[in-house]
């Protein structure tokens, strides 16, 4: 999502500091990397679940009890072209150092050894789920927006998977925007020098794996793909490393006609047991999200016919989440905090395909990215709970007043009953009830902000 830096008073005092020649200086350039770099557990298209490694060596093994299994290659280092249909000013070649590997799940395996990293098996019911999003460092020069990587208040997403790991999560649920660092820091900016840009592993390791590199190792995640992971920007790493189709990974297609959809840019939805009777439903907005096909277009057929597959996989438990990365119920914050429709070239998908409601009976809340806010929403009318979690550390600027956003009209015949938004950086915890859910938001520092409930499709706060 494109938004201006955030101006609070962290952002205040790094300027004073700044000033004063107090400002935090760059970090060092990472030595080059040696050996494995990552390992994690990740949802897979099955559904299953696999261990994905990244290394500057040949693909690791991975160990338990007296048993081995060595790791498949996914995608070999190598560089590619720019990313096709990229309008940042300066582009470069991506190039790609590491080797991502892969191995299913071993059957009866209660944690495996890939490495120095010991991994665990996903618990037979995940109960409590860390949901983050929007959390990449953002340098782009086309908008001149230049977060302060260099600096913990410019740029929280470390703190905030501090306080993740705290949680001790069953499962983490990442809804979207891995990656932003897509131009040069200026040069005399101390506050984002030194940092690596482009759509290469060394961005995608600053913005993601050498940051959360702990919590990767401690709990089993959940990617969900936002529109900064599109072929025509970081997709080329996305299909390399979080794409959740197993094998050899699939790639985007070169330059395409204006108003063609990239084939890179499809993925089938797919879900992710949480429980005997409950799931969370991934779907891909990557593309769709910026713009809707024509009606007639084989790309409208083909996301029709994704979003007929997650009303058939709606029914394969009592109670379904619906994760993408664009919400189509939601607001989008202004700086003087009128609420503003957030527009989604989704939603005349969803309309078509589940008029009024917009998803399929037993989707009962929704969960996105994009907006660089929080906010949930609960409604009067039959539509289920919506929860936008963008708040993770990318820049942001706005905010949303309740009061007006609960005489808004999302869409003719929704009405909400149920509001709440916050704009501190963040994460929020959702904890399996006897009902449903309860959700707690936390700021980057683990303070709580909010509490709500979620029962069937109505939500209480």
């Amino acid at each position: 999502m494109i938004h201006r830096a955030r101006f609070t008073w962290q952002v205040a005092l790094i300027a004073l500091l700044t000033l004063a020649g107090c400002a935090t200086p760059p970090p060092p350039a990472p030595p080059p990397p040696v050996g494995l770099q990552q390992a994690w557990v990740q949802a897979v298209s099955g559904p299953g679940w696999a261990v994905r490694a990244l290394t500057d060596e040949v693909c690791p093994t991975l160990r338990w009890g007296d048993s081995t299994v060595p790791m498949q290659q996914r995608s070999a280092p190598g560089d590619e072209a720019p990313p096709p249909g990229n309008t940042q000013p300066e582009r470069k070649p991506t190039r790609f150092t590491l080797r991502a590997c892969e191995a299913p799940w071993p059957a009866g395996a209660a944690s495996v050894q890939v490495g120095h990293l010991t991994l665990h098996a996903p618990k037979a019911e995940l109960r409590r789920i860390v949901v983050i999003g929007d959390t990449g460092c953002r340098l782009k020069a086309s908008e001149r927006d230049f977060q302060p990587c260099n600096d913990a208040f410019g740029w929280p997403f470390p703190r905030v998977l501090a306080r993740a790991l705290a949680l001790k999560p069953d499962l983490v649920v990442h809804v979207g925007d891995y990656h932003y660092r897509e131009s040069p820091c200026p040069t005399g900016m101390a506050s984002c020098a030194g940092s690596p840009w482009g759509y290469g592993d060394d961005a995608w390791q600053a913005d993601l794996f050498r940051p959360a590199g702990t919590l990767l190792a401690a709990a089993p995640w959940v990617f969900v793909r936002g529109n900064h992971e599109a072929c025509s920007r970081a997709g080329q790493g996305w299909l390399r490393y979080l794409d959740a189709e197993a094998g050899p990974a699939r790639v985007c297609q070169p330059e395409l006609a204006p108003g063609d959809f990239n084939n890179g840019d499809f993925t089938e939805p797919f879900t992710v047991p949480l429980s005997p009777r409950s799931q969370l439903i991934v779907f891909d907005s990557s593309a769709v999200g910026s713009r809707t096909p024509a009606r007639n277009s084989p790309a409208w057929a083909r996301w029709r016919q994704q979003l007929d597959r997650v009303a058939d996989l709606a029914q394969g438990r009592i109670q379904s989440l619906f994760a993408s990365h664009h919400p189509s119920l939601a607001f989008g914050p202004s700086l003087t905090g009128a609420p503003r429709k957030a527009s989604s070239g989704l939603t005349p998908l969803l309309q078509d395909a589940t008029p009024g409601r917009l998803f399929p009976p037993g989707v009962q809340a929704t969960l996105h990215g994009h907006l660089h806010i929080h906010q949930v929403l609960g409604f009067a009318s039959n539509q289920p709970a919506s929860l936008v979690i963008g708040n993770g550390g990318s820049a942001a600027s706005g905010r949303i007043n309740a009061a007006a956003a609960l005489k808004a009209e999302l869409l003719p015949g929704v009405s909400l009953e149920t509001f709440q938004s916050h704009t501190d950086f963040g994460l929020s915890l959702l904890t399996a009830t006897p009902e449903g859910w309860q959700l707690q938001a936390f700021n980057a520092l683990g303070q709580p902000l909010a509490t709500c409930r979620l029962a069937g499709q109505k939500l209480s706060c």
